[in-house]
Formats: C-alpha cells, structure tokens, sequence
C-alpha cells in the first residue's frame, strides 16, 4: 500500500510509523469500544490511548523544531516569515475547511467556534480534540522567537538547550502549582508545551551533535526499561493529587523514548506489511486526527438499527476505519494540492530535518 510520493526529500518510514502509533492510539481512545487498549484494560491499566498526543508533541519537537534548527545552522539565520508561511500551507487549508463546516452544518455556532478559527481553542469552549493544534501553532511561534533571538544574540545551542530545559522544568513547576489550586491545566500552551520542547532538544542533540546522539541512540536497553516503567506507570492506579501531572511528564518520557528507540532502527522490519501499514497511516495522521471525529454520529445512528452486540462490534470497527478513510480522503484532496502550490510558491530553504542533501552536507562540514 502506497501513497503518492510529493516532490522533495525521501519520506522516513520510520517516522511515519512513530506518527501512525501515535494517531492509531489516540482513534482506540475516542472510540467508543476501543479496541487496542482493551488487553490494557483488562489488565488493570488506565487508559493510555491519550498518550499518542503526546507522542506527536515530541516528534513534533523533533521535526518543525528541527527544520528551524537545521537552517540555523546551514544558513546562519532563520528565515521566519518562509517558515511560518510554510508551515500555514500544511495546517491550515484543512483545519479551517473542517472549522467551517463544523459552522455550516449547525454542529457548532460561530459563538463557540470562535476561539478555534483563532488557534486559542485550548484556553476556551469548542471541538473537544482541536486543543493540541492550538498548542503546536503556539509552539512555532515561540521556536521562531527563540531562534531569532538566539541569532541575533549570538547564542551557543548548547546555551538554547540548556535554556530550553529550563523552560521545560518551569512548566512542570507551573503545572504542579496549577493543579494544587485545582486550577485546569490539561489543555493550556504554558502547561503542555514542554513535550515539544523536549522534540526540539532532542533536534540540537541530533544536529549540533551527531555523534552524541547516535551514542545516546545506542542506549537500547535503558530507552526500552524506561518505556516499560513508563507504561507500568499507568497500572499504579494512583489518585494523588500530584499523579494527574506526573502522568504528563510519563507521556512525554514515552514519546522520547519511542523516537529513539524506532528512528532509523528499521532492521528488516520495515518491510513486514504491518509495519509499513502503520507507516502508510502515519502519512495521514494530521488529517486523520482533524477529521476522524465526524463520522461518530452516523456510525452510531446506524448501530442503533442494529442488536446490541452487532451494534457494539459495528461501532468499534467501523469508527476507526471511517476516521481513517475519511482523513486519507481529505488530505488527498486538500492537503497534498497545497503542498504542491507551497513547495512551488515558497521552495524550502533546507531539506527536511532529517535528510543532508550534498549542498547542505558541504555547509554542514565547514
């Protein structure tokens, strides 16, 4: 199974996988009868398909934050208005396609919507799961910032890191004190970033520090104990106070530890058509994520003209399978035609974030 392949680098299978483990666990969490979650369950977990947003935030990190820090340092500077116009052409087309539907078809009054149409829906009423679209179009906007001030000042990355881990023990702090005055915390920029951060820390490591990064990479045994103890984190059951943040900062340990435990480790395995399913899936993951909630309704109209059990098994099947076709649909016919129009209009200043080309191997190597 393969998509069409747009002009520009050579996908990474691998991170196409990250990304369809990722959109498939957050399917199984808003389905109504998950279904891959369910051995979890049984066994006295918690739920953890909500972690794939997670797991998205650090590879987001990763990647976006890696392409501004690759052009760092191929160009010497960050060409900001490129970046963001860039990044527009990926997000927006379909997000704002799916906002005003939403509109015209009643589900939602513009009174509500409003917030969404300004990328500010994290901190206000609208569709439930478009909350971390808006703490990723936040979080570009800080890596520019940032990186325009570290330019301008001259900054070491090793001083961007160090003051990007600072920024993430700060909003951990922010978010122990938010929910020790009951104050919600689950959705907001300034208390959720922190797993893109990490994506980007990460990026510096893998950019400005290569042979670092393939040392650390080669730590298999401690990425793989520390996912274990992550996930057994969820069967503890606690219900402290403090368990509801900590499971935060135990999401984001598994999304650092996914991406390094899979990138660039494909040993064979990728060519097993499960593997390169998830993969292909992958590829769709933001229009999967934006529109696999629609068909939710009708799913469910339809199972309640069915027996019970029939009914159940009709909804657990095809909830997820509908959300899948229908975001592979609109990407097709959204997402991909303006990626063609971007990459003409406002070519690339670098490949992708995590490709050399031999021009960029040459200004690397000075």
């Amino acid at each position: 199974m393969q998509a069409k392949v747009l002009s520009g680098p050579r996908r990474e299978i691998e991170l196409d996988f990250l990304r369809g483990i990722a959109i498939l666990a957050v399917l199984d969490f808003h389905s109504q009868y998950p279904i891959l979650s369910y051995p979890f369950t049984k066994l006295g977990f918690t739920p953890l398909g909500w972690v794939g947003v997670d797991v998205f935030f650090v590879l987001s990190g990763f990647l976006v934050g890696g392409l501004l820090v690759k052009e760092l340092k191929v160009r010497g500077r960050v060409d900001s208005r490129r970046f963001l116009i860039r990044r527009g052409f990926k997000i927006w087309p379909q997000y704002y396609l799916f906002l005003s539907l939403v509109v015209l078809t009643g589900h939602r009054s513009m009174s509500v919507m409003w917030p969404s149409f300004l990328n500010i829906q994290n901190y206000y009423e609208g569709v439930p799961h478009l909350w971390s679209l808006a703490i990723e179009e936040h979080a570009y906007l800080l890596l520019v910032l940032l990186l325009a001030i570290a330019w301008r000042v001259k900054m070491r990355m090793r001083s961007m890191f160090v003051s990007l881990g600072l920024m993430c023990f700060a909003i951990v702090v922010i978010r122990c004190l938010m929910l020790a005055t009951a104050r919600p915390f689950f959705t907001q920029t300034h208390t959720r970033v922190e797993g893109i951060l990490y994506g980007v820390m990460i990026a510096i490591v893998y950019h400005w520090r290569p042979k670092t990064f393939e040392r650390i990479q080669e730590w298999r045994a401690i990425w793989i104990g520390m996912l274990v103890l992550a996930i057994g984190f969820f069967r503890l059951q606690l219900h402290q106070v403090w368990s509801l943040s900590v499971a935060i900062d135990v999401a984001n340990l598994i999304g650092v530890c996914l991406l390094m435990l899979i990138y660039r480790h494909r040993e064979g395995v990728a060519r097993s058509l499960p593997y390169r399913l998830v993969a292909w899936i992958g590829l769709y993951s933001y229009g999967i994520y934006l529109w696999h909630v629609a068909p939710s309704s009708l799913v469910i109209r339809i199972a309640s003209g069915l027996p019970e059990r029939a009914g159940t098994i009709f909804i657990a099947m095809a909830q997820p399978l509908l959300g899948i076709a229908l975001g592979v649909l609109m990407t097709k016919l959204v997402e991909f035609p303006m990626l063609r129009l971007r990459d003409r209009w406002f070519p690339r200043r670098v490949e992708s974030a995590v490709e050399d080309t031999p021009v960029e191997a040459a200004a690397l190597a000075r």
